[in-house]
């Protein structure tokens, strides 16, 4: 019997979180392995108004459905408890949904716990994808193992720590690391065509981050590394919520070596990456996120780029990588990031 899958996403959709890609890029995947993807995200406020599949491109193979929710995570105040009320409601529309479209036996997959966990009291085949760990309620997730079928972890240091924490046996987790469409981000795009196009300075070096600014990705140590880079040297971000990027500009704005060009859609992406000269990935040591439990989307994108790269050496980068493929500097040292920035374009051979 053919089985259906069935994603779960309380994001905006389509919106700027990596969530919201992710889901859209499994999606589509699915589809093309010729099974019948449904994608199910809540009708919220502040969504993007494009057609999601040219948005992030991707073929249109899935279907996209909208269920109502009580949508207030959009005010100043008490936004872990509209959070909350909002993910409950989205969870039960869920459910209702899926009594009605979903089959006994299809595939229920989420990387939300609570809307998954209420799918796992009916639905036998659930599938939650571990992307941010556990850091409270540590009896609901060890009552929600239990329940689903299989747990994917994006990297060995969440597998083992699922084992080691949790109890949960090996023989339900799936370990698989985060990807990238390399087709998309291997353009014939040349550095100075791609400047053309984003109408980039073609005299100085573009240092390029592509991203979010939260701190935990490192930002502010990028940002302050432009001290210590020469004045041919150009820092480029590109990325991040209209509030974190109005906070940013309001630091680091007025700088000369630094331009913050805001977020741009994911489509948008693959071209400003070729027109770098270095690509940095300098998350923070400070968080655990940084740390252990992230598998960055970015550095496979930055990999099909085929652009140099400098990251912070930690070890959820090195699972990854190691220092034959991309520089490694310390973590939260603007200064020896700028020296690793400055090797990497005094090298010809790697910066050409």
């Amino acid at each position: 019997m053919d089985r259906n899958i069935f994603i779960i996403l309380h994001n905006r959709f389509p919106g700027e979180k990596a969530a919201s890609l992710f889901a859209a890029l499994e999606a589509s995947a699915f589809a093309d392995a010729k099974v019948e993807t449904t994608l199910l995200v809540p009708r919220r406020f502040g969504r993007f108004k494009m057609d999601p599949y040219e948005y992030y491109g991707v073929s249109k193979n899935f279907n996209v459905v909208y269920l109502p929710t009580i949508d207030f995570i959009w005010l100043p105040f008490l936004r872990t408890l509209w959070f909350g009320l909002s993910t409950l409601v989205f969870g039960k529309m869920v459910l209702i949904y899926l009594f009605f479209r979903a089959k006994k036996d299809d595939i229920i997959y989420s990387n939300e716990a609570a809307p998954l966990f209420l799918a796992s009291l009916f639905f036998r085949n659930t599938l939650y994808a571990l992307h941010d760990f556990p850091r409270s309620f540590f009896w609901f997730y060890r009552m929600f193992f239990k329940r689903v079928h299989f747990i994917l972890a994006t990297n060995n240091w969440k597998s083992e720590t699922l084992v080691k924490r949790f109890g949960v046996g090996r023989e339900k987790i799936l370990m698989e690391l985060n990807g990238v469409d390399v087709a998309a981000f291997s353009l014939s795009t040349g550095k100075e065509e791609a400047r053309k196009k984003l109408n980039l300075s073609l005299d100085k070096k573009i240092v390029l981050y592509t991203g979010h600014l939260y701190e935990w990705k490192g930002v502010f140590s990028l940002a302050d590394s432009s001290r210590y880079l020469g004045s041919n040297v150009l820092i480029v971000f590109v990325g991040g919520t209209r509030t974190d990027v109005e906070t940013f500009k309001k630091r680091f704005g007025n700088e000369e070596g630094i331009s913050i060009v805001g977020f741009r859609p994911h489509s948008e992406i693959p071209l400003w990456q070729k027109a770098a000269d270095v690509l940095v990935l300098p998350n923070s040591g400070k968080e655990e996120i940084s740390r252990h439990w992230t598998s960055p989307m970015k550095l496979f994108e930055y990999m099909a780029s085929e652009r140099p790269i400098v990251a912070s050496d930690l070890s959820s980068i090195r699972e990854v990588v190691d220092g034959k493929s991309v520089y490694f500097t310390p973590p939260d040292d603007a200064s020896a990031l700028a020296e690793g920035i400055r090797k990497i374009l005094a090298d010809g051979e790697l910066a050409g």
